[in-house]
């Protein structure tokens, strides 16, 4: 079970002009794993071609759940607008073709995904803020790649309970299911805001997927600490505790 959610538009350079792109999330409702997409467009044939592409890279899921394009508000009229244009009979044939069920949230219950909303919700508030400030400078190329590495960074986070006794098994991450193994990544370096304006394009996506890793933590762990109540007492932290803090640390490697 897949669900599937949109963000932008942005707009990105392409020569001498600038274009619009749409991001497309997809995250699996049973291990967490994210894919994402570019559309080029946000007419039927995109939507089933990013579809197609997901497919073709992830297999064939057996249902999808989208938001419907009534739910879609304030900033993202303009999605709205083209996700109420789009033909349902074409891609729910499509659908037909490929086994898959296809349902929208139902109106006014953008809340209906739960947790899968929640992540989805996350993703996209920071990667829509990053592109909103950077995507001028961007290219297609350039923004693939970006998706790429934010892709990463969100299949390599704890998806089971961290221990902290040094002889456990180490956490579970997407990826574990996704490549039967852990994520294995180059160091991903040190980059500072100069380089978002140097020639060197590699640095400015390295630099962008850092600060996507910095503010998509701040959005993210407060959704994994526990809030159960009544079970135990303990007392509150006060002057004179010692604490362990790790913040500021390579990106995949702070959660």
């Amino acid at each position: 079970m897949v669900g599937m959610d949109f963000f932008g538009p942005f707009q990105i350079k392409q020569g001498r002009s600038l274009v619009k792109r749409y991001g497309v999330i997809f995250t699996c409702l049973f291990i967490r794993a994210v894919h994402l997409e570019i559309a080029h467009s946000m007419d039927t044939d995109s939507c089933i071609n990013a579809i197609r592409r997901l497919i073709s890279r992830r297999g064939n899921p057996e249902f999808i759940r989208s938001d419907n394009g009534t739910n879609l508000v304030g900033a993202e009229r303009e999605m709205r607008e083209e996700i109420e244009r789009w033909n349902i009979d074409k891609i729910n044939n499509f659908m037909l073709q490929k086994s898959i069920k296809w349902a929208f949230n139902p109106p006014a219950a953008s809340h209906f995904g739960g947790v899968w909303e929640r992540l989805i919700r996350s993703v996209r508030k920071v990667l829509y803020s990053v592109m909103q400030e950077q995507s001028l400078r961007l290219n297609d190329e350039n923004l693939n790649t970006l998706f790429c590495e934010v892709e990463a960074i969100l299949n390599n986070r704890p998806i089971s309970e961290v221990s902290e006794h040094v002889d456990d098994l180490k956490v579970l991450t997407p990826n574990h299911l996704l490549l039967l193994r852990p994520g294995e990544y180059f160091p991903p370096g040190t980059f500072c805001k100069t380089d978002n304006y140097v020639r060197r394009r590699w640095r400015q996506i390295q630099y962008l997927a850092d600060i996507f890793w910095k503010r998509w933590t701040h959005e993210y762990l407060p959704l994994l600490q526990s809030r159960q109540k009544w079970n135990t007492e303990k007392r509150n932290l006060k002057i004179g505790d010692i604490v362990l803090i790790q913040d500021n640390t390579p990106r995949n490697l702070g959660t």
